[in-house]
């Protein structure tokens, strides 16, 4: 059809020039089979609408058939890839037709590294409907219950407490019974009878819940063997809880001043402790626990390192 760009009132318009307006209007049509019946005489680039495909279709005098006017034949040599450290992997390719394309992020692909607080990371934001934005580590929070903790520290009103497990065996002399123990990464039976060095401001809880201390509760006291060398037991913030040999049972020493004592002109007013059993005597070995590091002086002194001498 030859192109005119304006029609003046009074112009002509014949027979072949009414046919293609005809030919170039956009006509609906039930199905795809009605539309090719109802135009039986089409010309290249016609268009027509299906209304059960919900389709355009565009006559192809090439093909001589109606082709989809969109669709997957119109696309040809599709490829999506990954770029080399995005951490994705997955992609594909297609030639024609409907296409997809699952994108994943393969972390056991990626090179290990130390994070540093500037590093950036992807988050959604729950304060502005999920939009996706960037923080760094540096803008992680914590939690409220880990910013207490670390108050508390501090502050001075949480104490740190260190872990002892708890094991009775014989020594080796196969006729006496000793308490060994167990602490931090330590694995198997345990270091028989050591001594500590105990320091102010932590807790020492010692677990005796392994059956082995079955008939043995730990007990401290200011005299060697205590209850079997005329000594006693010492109670001052010591807690003990459940009893030895069961489930959750554990003797808790904290050390604090009061715990301490009123220094002498000697050294402290508590400088050692003893381990024993009341009901076996020669349990505790030779183990000393150390109330102040050692040479700190004859008037004795506060030790606020931690210092664990497991052997």
């Amino acid at each position: 059809m030859a192109y005119k760009s304006n029609y003046a009132t009074g112009d002509l318009i014949d027979a072949t020039a009414f046919q293609e307006l005809v030919n170039s209007a956009v006509y609906s049509f039930a199905s795809l089979s009605a539309l090719t019946t109802a135009i039986s005489s089409p010309i290249d680039g016609q268009i027509a609408f299906a209304q059960d495909t919900e389709q355009y279709y565009r006559y192809d005098a090439d093909s001589t058939s109606w082709v989809l006017l969109l669709g997957g034949a119109d696309i040809t040599a599709v490829t999506i890839t990954t770029a080399s450290g995005s951490g994705l992997s997955g992609g594909s390719s297609a030639s024609s037709g409907a296409f997809t394309s699952t994108l994943i992020v393969d972390v056991n692909s990626l090179s290990a590294v130390t994070p540093q607080t500037a590093d950036e990371m992807l988050i959604s934001d729950v304060t502005d409907s999920n939009n996706k934005k960037k923080i760094t580590l540096n803008d992680l929070p914590i939690s409220s219950a880990t910013q207490t903790a670390l108050d508390n520290i501090t502050a001075g009103t949480s104490t740190l407490t260190i872990p002892i497990t708890v094991k009775v065996a014989d020594d080796g002399s196969g006729s006496q019974n000793v308490f060994y123990l167990l602490g931090g990464s330590d694995t198997g039976s345990g270091t028989k009878a050591p001594s500590l060095d105990l320091s102010v401001g932590f807790k020492y809880k010692f677990d005796i819940s392994d059956n082995s201390n079955t008939g043995h509760p730990l007990k401290f006291s200011v005299t060697q063997d205590g209850t079997h060398n005329s000594g006693s037991a010492f109670t001052t913030n010591v807690t003990e809880s459940g009893t030895a040999g069961s489930s959750g049972a554990f003797v808790q020493l904290e050390i604090t001043p009061e715990t301490m004592g009123a220094s002498t002109s000697t050294g402290a007013g508590v400088p050692t402790l003893y381990p024993y059993c009341p009901n076996h005597s020669g349990m505790g070995g030779n183990a000393v626990y150390s109330l102040f590091a050692s040479g700190s002086g004859g008037g004795g002194g506060l030790s606020v390192g931690l210092a664990m001498a497991l052997g």
